[in-house]
């Protein structure tokens, strides 16, 4: 079994792509940028679109459809490419995984054929790494090659982000840069739209370098940042920034039960650093671990210094009461809840 990185994946476009793919991983930004490599590899000539890049998504799949897509020859070129989107695994009959699995055997004699199946993030049963793949994932790539495509690294990130402000017409800073990927997380769809939003906020200013205060004023939070930030202040007794982090949330109309399940995560990941960093792992070693991104996992080796683990063990305490009153509370009432884990001790 093959299971191969979107790095290698480009790299094969170089040179002569095989029959079928797996794009399968958390970021569906790059997995949508491949296909496009892909396509225009394949039919760098529009005119031919419509006979050489195929699309076909769940709604209207069937075995038969694909084979259908698979018997015409390519027009005017060597190959064909077929993206098949839409696809959720984890809700497909062992029956249907076997009838497209079967179809993709097809491929061996209509091999002008590629065939890329892109499933969205969270659709597909990952496993625990490239090396150690789900039971699913081993099925299909007897059929067709997966390519894995993982969150970007902070350092990655900051590269890519930096290159969409220069071809935006502005200049970011380091610190400037590092915040807003901090501020607005690590979804690259997100970035993106956030970055054409400064773009074209600060080039209508009249000035061409974005600042802290703009990412402030004119991007949206990602409710991680929030969320972060909202449980670093219950964990340190900060009441009431955690008070004001909650009102804005509040502001925002956002779930309490989403704002509850991030503050419980953090805790518990607060808990598991600090285990981990006593028995002698650095914030380095956590990030290769894939529990968390290197980024990441030093704000959290920062922050749980600070705490003890009899006030963890509190805060955890405090956690599934509040869990308990969320599960019977209406709205506003949920939010209530959050105040009473804030101020309790």
């Amino acid at each position: 079994m093959q299971i191969i990185s979107d790095a290698e994946f480009r790299k094969q476009l170089k040179g002569e792509l095989g029959t079928a793919y797996l794009f399968y991983g958390e970021e569906d930004y790059l997995k949508s940028h491949a296909l496009s490599l892909a396509a225009n590899t394949l039919c760098p000539d529009p005119s031919f679109a419509l006979f050489n890049s195929l699309k076909l998504d769940m709604l209207d799949y069937s075995p038969e459809k694909l084979a259908d897509m698979l018997m015409p020859l390519p027009m005017m070129a060597d190959k064909k490419l077929i993206t098949l989107t839409g696809f959720d695994f984890g809700a497909m009959r062992q029956s249907e995984v076997d009838e497209l699995c079967d179809t993709l055997t097809m491929l061996d004699e209509y091999d002008y054929n590629t065939v890329i199946i892109c499933v969205a993030s969270g659709c597909i049963d990952e496993g625990y790494s490239m090396t150690k793949p789900s039971s699913i994932i081993r099925k299909l790539s007897e059929f067709i090659v997966p390519v894995r495509f993982e969150k970007s690294t902070p350092q990655k990130l900051a590269t890519w982000a930096l290159k969409h402000f220069e071809h935006g017409g502005v200049k970011i800073g380091t610190d400037a840069l590092s915040f807003f990927i901090e501020y607005c997380g690590s979804g690259m769809y997100r970035l993106a739209n956030e970055i054409d939003k400064l773009c074209a906020y600060v080039l209508y200013s009249g000035r061409d370098t974005v600042t802290k205060e703009d990412i402030r004023e004119v991007t949206v939070a990602d409710t991680e940042f929030d969320t972060f930030a909202l449980a670093g202040a219950i964990m340190e007794g900060r009441n009431s920034d955690a008070l004001s982090v909650l009102d804005f949330l509040r502001f925002k109309r956002t779930d309490p039960l989403l704002i509850f399940g991030e503050i419980s995560k953090t805790i518990c990941d607060l808990l598991l650093v600090k285990r981990l960093v006593d028995d002698g792992h650095t914030y380095v070693d956590i990030g290769k671990a894939k529990i968390m991104n290197e980024y990441k996992a030093k704000l959290y080796v920062a922050s749980s210094a600070k705490l003890s683990y009899p006030r963890l063990y509190r805060k955890i305490e405090l956690c599934t009461e509040a869990d308990r009153i969320l599960k019977t509370a209406n709205l506003s009432d949920g939010y209530s809840a959050i105040e009473m884990l804030i101020c309790s001790e």
